[in-house]
């Protein structure tokens, strides 16, 4: 069984499906020394792999994240209101994946990446909903948010790019989250 920091750090592991210290400190605001020493002693009971790439979960690992959520995300499973919004939010993605991939066919334009933003901000909002039952959800908004700024500097690669903290990967990343509190198979169809 893993505790809260574990699940926080191997979660975030999980999600990115590899990670260095760096990259798991800022998705979940803990320090690079705790994060480091919770890599370490995962690494030491071999729920982790370590390379100079980062980090990746091996199954030991995986199925202590995937235990964590259905012992602690019981309430969140059984509660209506929480399918109903996941019900909202899976309309809102099945727009952001087409908006994302016209951005791409369209040779990056401003107008579909206007569009692609608003259901971030939209997604944000919602989220926003969800923190009273998953309070780290807030920090999805926080690095939407840092994200959307980055994008509206200029910064294009904070749209898709996969190794930034992207929106596309953000929002990836809490997809496979949501899926995962509310027990939930990824829709391969």
């Amino acid at each position: 069984m893993i505790d809260h920091t574990d699940f926080a750090v191997l979660n975030a592991i999980h999600l990115k499906r590899m990670a260095t210290v760096d990259d798991v400190a800022a998705i979940t605001s803990l320090d690079s020394a705790t994060v480091g020493s919770v890599v370490d002693q995962a690494a030491e009971r071999g729920l982790v792999a370590s390379t100079p790439a980062g980090s990746m979960l091996m199954p030991d690992g995986i199925e202590a994240v995937l235990d964590y959520y259905n012992t602690n995300y019981t309430d969140q499973r059984a509660n209506p209101e929480m399918a109903q919004w996941y019900g909202r939010f899976e309309e809102l993605n099945t727009s952001f994946i087409a908006q994302i991939s016209d951005w791409q066919k369209s040779g990056q334009d401003p107008h579909v990446l206007e569009k692609a933003i608003r259901s971030v901000e939209r997604l944000t909002r919602m989220i926003a909903d969800l923190v009273d039952h998953l309070p780290r959800y807030q920090r999805y908004v926080e690095r939407f948010n840092a994200s959307i700024e980055k994008v509206d500097g200029g910064g294009i690669d904070f749209v898709t790019k996969p190794t930034v903290d992207s929106l596309h990967n953000i929002w990836f990343e809490f997809h496979e989250d949501i899926l995962s509190v509310l027990g939930r198979p990824r829709d391969t169809t």
